[in-house]
Formats: C-alpha cells, structure tokens, sequence
C-alpha cells in the first residue's frame, strides 16, 4: 500500500486532499474571503502533521527501526517538500486574511512568522543532492538543522495558548514536545553508541 505514495507520488494525495478542501469550504462559505476563517487553522494543522513526521523521521528510525520509521527515512524529502507546500498555501491564507478583511497582525508577529517562511523557502530550494553537493555537507545540514527547529519553536508558540485554554489545537503542543522528546532520546542513543 505504501509503495502507491512513495517518492514524489506523495505529492498526489495531500494535493488533492489540500486543494479539495479548500475548494470545499469556498464552496461552501460562498466566496474566498468568507471561507478564509474556515481555511487557516487546518491548512496550519495538517501542515503540522507533516511537519512532525519529517521533524521525527531519523529519530524515529533509531529509536523504533520498522516499516514505518523506514518509510518515514525513505520519503522525508519528500514529506518535507509536501509540508512547505501545505505551508506556504497557509501563509498565502494568511495574507489574504490581511489583505482582504479587517484582520491585523503586530509588526514582531509578522517579523518572527515571515522568517520562518524564509527558512522554509531556503530549506525548500536546496532539498536536492545537488543543493547538497553546492553548500556542503556541513553548511546544509546547519541550514536545515536551524529552520526545523526555528519551525518548531514557531508552532510550539503559536499553539501554547491552548495549553491554558484548551481548543482545537490542544494536541499540537503535546506533539511539540513529542518530537523534541524523541530527538533528544535519538541523540543521547548515539552518543552512547559511539562512547561504547
């Protein structure tokens, strides 16, 4: 089953289930605008999703070696390139929502989530081996290393309200926490395997 979305065949379903519900709840709303509020938090959450698992995918294969941490190994470009796809339609959503309703944002807001968009657009453009090849080893593992956790830090801060004041987003906190668990656990397995 999962060889039908391995590789760039990744792409097929979270675009169709991306654009679908878009379409659907524009259908729905009556207009773009209108649906806006109904499009902004999911776009968020099921890039979160992706997210986690692209986040989690090396520790994942260290810590719980199976089928779906390989999958995960496997496909993590890919997985990646599908959050940043998922994500920049949410960063789209919202700035239509500034644009086009009475909705506002404070000039750090915007400063601290547009870098996060420039990090995800650096680490999109060079998830290649060529981009690999260009910057080094070293310097793109420091690029991406930085951008997942400044991404991380944006969701954890975005989300924590719902600690104190539980809502739809409740999980994604926990699920921070989760995936820093499991790469501090990965890295602390390795340490203590290359110490042996």
């Amino acid at each position: 089953m999962l060889k039908f979305i391995e590789g760039k065949k990744l792409f097929i379903p979270v675009t169709l289930l991306l654009f679908g519900y878009v379409y659907s709840q524009i259908g729905a709303a009556g207009s773009y605008v209108a649906a806006l509020p109904a499009l902004m938090v999911p776009t968020a959450h099921f890039a979160f999703v992706l997210f986690f698992f692209a986040f989690t995918a090396s520790s994942l294969a260290r810590l719980a070696p199976g089928n779906g941490p390989r999958f995960l190994m496997r496909n993590r470009r890919y997985i990646g390139l599908n959050f940043a796809l998922v994500h920049f339609t949410h960063g789209a959503l919202v700035l239509s929502n500034l644009m086009l309703t009475d909705a506002t944002r404070t000039l750090p807001v915007l400063a601290v989530g547009g870098t996060a968009y420039v990090f995800l657009a650096a680490m999109t453009l060079t998830s290649s081996g060529a981009a690999v090849r260009r910057l080094g080893a070293k310097r793109w593992k420091m690029l991406h290393k930085v951008g997942s956790y400044y991404i991380w830090g944006i969701f954890i801060a975005t989300s924590a309200e719902h600690i104190v004041d539980p809502g739809p987003g409740t999980w994604i906190p926990a699920l921070c926490l989760v995936a820093l668990g499991l790469r501090i656990a990965a890295a602390q397995q390795s340490r203590k395997r290359t110490n042996k």
